[in-house]
């Protein structure tokens, strides 16, 4: 999942910086959702302790904490973000290449009228639906591009 839906292309390698967000943790919705399996360590960086899942073909993605380390399944999706040096010193690794821009994430949103004539605050509130392209339905709002991606091993 990411919030922009901007670059990369469908067909395009890239090296997002991701975490991995779980089923519950998120409140996803089950069509966004995998699993995965994977080798989670903990990591040192600059005296700090972070958790790194290791999802094959030198793709590395960063964990919230350390509730399951070892060598584990996964449940639950990648999410880009673009600002994760702000939470996390280590650094992800690896690349993917995206598949298809399948859909949203949609949250029913709530206008309420500011002072100033013509202008809203948006509020959120419900849980995340996942809708195809094209499907938004009246009333929500998108808060996450959904996107359907696979491991670059190195070097492709």
């Amino acid at each position: 999942m990411e919030p922009w839906p901007d670059e990369p292309a469908v067909g395009a390698v890239f090296s997002p910086t991701t975490y991995w967000a779980s089923r519950e943790w998120m409140d996803l919705p089950a069509e966004v959702c995998t699993e995965v399996p994977a080798r989670v360590e903990a990591v040192v960086t600059e005296g700090r302790t972070e958790w790194v899942a290791h999802l094959g073909d030198g793709f590395t993605t960063m964990m919230g904490d350390g509730s399951m380390v070892g060598d584990v399944m996964l449940h639950g999706c990648l999410v880009w973000d673009r600002y994760l040096w702000i939470d996390f010193w280590a650094r992800p690794r690896g690349s993917l290449r995206l598949l298809d821009r399948a859909g949203f994430l949609v949250q029913r949103q709530k206008w309420t009228a500011t002072r100033h004539p013509g202008a809203f605050s948006v509020t959120y509130e419900g849980g995340l639906e996942y809708h195809q392209r094209g499907s938004t339905p009246e009333g929500f709002g998108v808060r996450w591009e959904a996107s359907v991606v696979e491991i670059a091993p190195s070097g492709g």
